[in-house]
């Protein structure tokens, strides 16, 4: 009995730290809706023109993120596959040492930067809770009056720095305690959320069904994905001890497992759950600026998170019973499909479940990622400003129209929704009165 007690316990600490990173990761997937950021451009392009610096650019910040579709979802169990039987040809002709410590040097480098990323989003959400908002800093670097770096950051996450890059380098010396893989397991999933994203529900339960044939061929029909997960001593699982952690020797003696993939890929299912019941809100209130702050009804998102849970506890009952290790994919892959399918069906929703897309869009696509504002308190942009306006007021002197301004016999157009001079340098009349372009300017 007390032996099936520390089970238990061991199984709800999986199933637990399993929920943590798919909801952290979901909520990091979140960007804020293309209507909210056309509004805040607007206002930001009316403050900049008049002289007013920028007060609130939140959440407008270029997202670094990878979009998979249909087709990425195919490549998803052969290159797996592939990575997997290298894997375990290396610990049977090899030996795992050497993978072992290719790897751990490899998740350290990989562990500053998604403990940082997971930190700071939990710090963030922690002081927001209790009414404090941090104040953002902008590092920028700019070649003339042209951006060419943008970094927004925060006091909090300026903080965590050092110890984003202590918790990795520790992990080795300290001889791979298993709290520490955990912390670097579960940042890393949650990382690995907020990046990927999948641009439909098609392409999800798509990715869910192919995965759901690799993992039941790998560890039923070969020995192959049981080794590798055995032998590999890195952040690549998260484990929870079956016994007591305290005990006299100090060391758990065995553990229960559950791999990255079976966190994260019915995590990109539940991300998408959480960004459709934000895209339906936005629908149904087309007046209102939503950022992804905002609350709003989830009913995708908790069914995807109870669907996560019931294919987790059946995965966990039939391990438990017939003591063998199990495909996790092969119970949480139905029930991650058919909770959003079913929840859809009793909301007359299914169309538009099957027909919504997530995938950029054409603009989107074009944008370039770095941001080519100019911050407002800058020198070499209160002087590109001021010389606009200008233009503009000796324009209306001149012959009351502010569309053109003559300069040494030379026509320079200025449009009122114009800031392209902000972007591409600036047009000045050369000796025999013609236009000349500098630093990539256009000529006009």
């Amino acid at each position: 009995m007390p032996q099936d007690a520390g089970l238990i316990g061991s199984y709800v600490s999986l199933g637990l730290q399993a929920l943590i990173p798919i909801a952290l990761g979901s909520f990091k997937s979140l960007k804020t809706p293309e209507a909210t950021i056309r509004k805040r451009k607007l206002a930001r392009k009316g403050q900049l023109l008049d002289g007013q610096e920028d007060s609130d650019d939140e959440g407008e910040e270029e997202i670094i993120e990878e979009t998979l579709t249909w087709a990425d979802s195919l490549l998803f169990p052969v290159f797996g596959s592939v990575a997997l039987l290298g894997l375990f040809l290396i610990i049977k002709y090899v030996g795992k040492e050497w993978i072992n410590t290719i790897l751990g040097v490899y998740f350290t480098g990989a562990g500053m930067f998604a403990i940082h990323s997971t930190f700071s989003s939990i710090t963030a959400w922690t002081l927001r809770a209790f009414g404090h908002k941090s104040i953002t800093y902008h590092i920028r670097i700019s070649a003339g009056i042209r951006q060419v770096f943008h970094l927004p950051t925060t006091l909090p996450s300026m903080i965590l720095v050092p110890i984003a890059i202590a918790l990795p380098l520790l992990y080795i010396p300290l001889g791979r305690p298993y709290i520490l893989s955990n912390i670097l397991a579960l940042s890393l999933s949650t990382a690995t959320l907020g990046l990927l994203k999948l641009d439909s529900f098609l392409t999800a339960f798509l990715l869910l069904g192919v995965l759901l044939v690799y993992d039941i061929f790998w560890v039923f029909a070969t020995p192959v994905m049981v080794t590798v997960a055995r032998s590999i001593d890195a952040p690549i699982k998260i484990l929870s001890p079956k016994s007591s952690p305290f005990a006299l020797n100090g060391k758990p003696l065995e553990f229960t497992m559950l791999g990255l993939g079976d966190i994260v890929i019915p995590g990109l299912v539940i991300a998408l759950c959480l960004r459709f019941d934000l895209a339906n809100y936005v629908k149904s209130h087309p007046n209102q600026e939503i950022t992804t702050k905002s609350k709003f009804s989830k009913p995708y998102f908790i069914t995807g998170l109870l669907s996560y849970i019931i294919g987790l506890t059946i995965t966990i009952l039939v391990m438990h019973t017939f003591k063998a290790a199990q495909p996790a994919l092969l119970y949480l892959s139905p029930t991650c499909s058919l909770g959003p399918i079913l929840l859809a069906s009793i909301r007359g929703e299914l169309k538009e479940l099957w027909s919504w897309s997530d995938a950029p869009s054409t603009e989107e696509k074009e944008k370039k990622i770095l941001d080519e504002t100019i911050e407002a308190p800058s020198e070499a942009a209160m002087k590109a400003r001021a010389e606009a306006k200008a233009l503009v007021a000796q324009s209306e002197n001149e012959d009351g129209n502010s569309e053109e301004t003559k300069i040494n016999g030379t026509s320079t157009l200025i449009e009122d929704d114009d800031d392209s001079w902000m972007n591409s340098g600036v047009v000045t009349p050369d000796d025999q009165g013609k236009a000349r372009k500098r630093k990539g300017g256009k000529k006009k």
